[in-house]
């Protein structure tokens, strides 16, 4: 497998260019001990947004943020998976159940894509929310650790759904 180094802050991430999932590469927070992280990673393409720890989705899609989240099940996580949306072309999303929420009323057929690794299920020192976000005029959703998912209206609203999970921060 190839991977190449980039250093964030004292985040060693390995970013994928094989498209290997989170079971084959890690990152790690200096030399403290801990439970193991990779970069859940947010792109763009310009109209949609593909939240993943794994591969980058395409050519068009650039990378707009990185966030750690964890690789293994410790206490107080829970799993988050990649789903793409039945009702919306191209709406890629993340849950935290694993049937990517088709019980919930106005889902229709939405399909697991991966486990893309776990979150945090409450507060905690050392650890950050990260919001899922819902863009209503382009039917994009993305995570954001912004409660008002950066919207800036008049020119775009930008709905914060609920907090998907809290993801180890180091400052």
């Amino acid at each position: 497998m190839k991977a190449r180094y980039a250093v964030l802050g004292t985040l060693a991430a390995a970013i994928v260019t094989s498209g290997a999932g989170i079971a084959a590469v890690h990152a790690e927070v200096g030399q403290q001990a801990g439970p193991r992280t990779v970069p859940l990673v947010r792109y763009f393409d310009g109209l949609k947004h593909y939240v993943t720890s794994g591969a980058r989705p395409g050519p068009n899609y650039r990378e707009e943020g990185r966030f750690p989240i964890l690789t293994s099940n410790v206490p107080d996580t829970r799993a988050i998976y990649g789903c793409m949306a039945g009702q919306a072309p191209r709406d890629q999303f993340l849950s935290a159940t694993a049937n990517c929420e088709n019980s919930v009323a106005g889902a229709k057929k939405n399909t697991a894509l991966r486990q893309e690794g776990f979150l945090y299920k409450s507060p905690g020192a050392g650890r950050r929310p990260l919001y899922r976000c819902y863009v209503p005029h382009t039917k994009s959703h993305f995570v954001s650790v912004r409660s008002d998912c950066e919207s800036n209206p008049p020119t775009s609203k930008v709905n914060a759904e609920f907090i998907l999970g809290y993801f180890p921060y180091s400052g």
